[in-house]
């Protein structure tokens, strides 16, 4: 077949993805130095640079067809869904017209298969506490993560996981974590010591949609009476659950754009044995706006809402505490305290410095700086009559230092709390991430 240079050069296209870190990439980035072949049917697809993952898997994961045409929701599933995985170092795609059709080129680095690095939490809690990391990608060649962690200082904490990430519709995605905590909670005033086994099972609705079961086994261990629902000072509880999941981001790490929501419901304890009787309700919504080129939006609202009696049907440590870093920034940590929350935040975001890119060995890697203004609104509640009463509002200004391996340092100012003044808080990754856990 005889090539058109003209055709060629006038519908050349690069897209380039940069996947980092252990979680995704620096935010997706498209550059397009002729119109895109949008509408022209892909006659071939060909995959270069593979070493650990095999070519079926990147296949299947593609919206690209042979025999489709190539558009721009295709490219956006594709970047979006290559990202989503977190095994490669960078994608850059060559979409190619010759005649009325498409020559579609994916020229992959992916990530080493042993990949070390640094851990690093900040809790409202037990302050800073770091250590390292380890992750193996691409097991047996297929689409497996094996990791684990370490950490010292306010807390000890170790973790290993197995898992599988969300991949094409139709295909199933587990994922098997370990943890092992010994934390000085100055909340509830007591030192906890637990175990947790947590197993999850999905199976992939839609591309931007998955199904899963949970469940899991908590051991915690108290050193103080009266925390725990056992009189032995430790209670050993199964749960079980569902859980449904959307997202829609256009990144991984730095999103700007789409929705990201959770919606599960689990069962602790009761007709499963072990202490406890309650049913724990959440629901997650995250959206990003893009406003202009360097100005975004960022909302999340988050509830949790629990049956039973605190003391009674739910351990004491299973209440929430909001307030501070990861709730409502303004007000000191456990201002509010209830077994349900609900919690609410709008968030500004202006790019002093678009995240940039950059490589070292095997590595890309990417830095960039935010600024922002928040307000914050929630609440924690017992008693129906406690919800209104509770309620506490923050706002303020931050800092976020785009950065490999912990994707955002955020350095915040808040106020909101009489007579409190300016409270500072500094945290890493999403607020919305560390929002819906247990320790934050």
């Amino acid at each position: 077949m005889r090539k058109d240079p003209l055709a060629l050069s006038r519908s050349f296209c690069v897209l380039v993805v940069f996947l980092t870190g252990l979680s995704g990439s620096a935010g997706a980035q498209s550059y397009f130095a002729f119109p895109v072949p949008y509408g022209k049917i892909v006659r071939e697809i060909r995959i270069r640079g593979l070493v650990q993952t095999q070519e079926s898997t990147v296949i299947r994961i593609l919206a690209s067809k042979v025999g489709k045409p190539y558009t721009e929701e295709t490219e956006d599933h594709d970047r979006r869904f290559l990202d989503r995985l977190g095994f490669f170092a960078a994608v850059q795609a060559d979409p190619v017209v010759v005649g009325d059709e498409v020559f579609l080129t994916l020229s992959i680095r992916e990530l080493p298969h042993f990949v070390p690095f640094p851990k690093l939490t900040i809790s409202d809690t037990n302050g800073t506490s770091g250590g390292m990391g380890v992750r193996m990608a691409n097991l047996l060649g297929r689409t497996i993560s094996l990791s684990g962690s370490f950490k010292l200082g306010g807390a000890t904490h170790a973790d290993v996981s197995l898992e599988t990430p969300w991949q094409a519709p139709g295909e199933k995605s587990y994922g098997v974590q370990y943890n092992y905590r010994d934390r000085r909670d100055k909340h509830d005033v007591h030192r906890e010591n637990s175990h947790e086994l947590d197993l999850r099972f999905g199976v992939n609705l839609h591309s931007d949609w998955m199904l899963s079961a949970r469940g899991g086994y908590l051991s915690f261990g108290s050193d103080t009476p009266g925390i725990t629902l056992s009189p032995a000072n430790r209670d050993h509880t199964p749960y079980l659950g569902a859980m449904l999941e959307y997202d829609h981001l256009d990144s991984a790490t730095v999103p700007r754009n789409g929705w990201r929501g959770i919606f599960d419901v689990t069962q602790s304890g009761g007709f499963l044995g072990g202490e406890g009787d309650f049913i724990t309700a959440q629901v997650d919504l995250r959206r990003y706006q893009s406003l202009a080129h360097r100005h975004g939006l960022a909302l999340f609202t988050f509830a949790s809402l629990q049956s039973g009696r605190v003391g009674d049907d739910i351990p004491v440590y299973r209440d929430f505490h909001i307030g501070g870093t990861n709730t409502v920034r303004g007000w000191e940590s456990g201002a509010r305290q209830g077994k349900n929350q609900f919690i609410n935040t709008v968030e500004y975001r202006y790019d002093l410095l678009h995240p940039r890119l950059f490589r070292v060995r095997k590595y890309s890697l990417y830095y960039g700086l935010q600024l922002a203004a928040f307000a914050d609104l929630g609440t924690a509640w017992s008693e129906g009559g406690d919800f209104t009463r509770n309620v506490i509002a923050g706002g303020g200004v931050g800092i976020r230092f785009l950065v490999p391996f912990l994707d955002v340092i955020r350095l915040d100012f808040g106020f909101g709390q009489a007579g409190a003044g300016i409270q500072p808080h500094v945290h890493i990754h999403e607020k919305a991430h560390y929002t819906r856990k247990r320790i934050r």
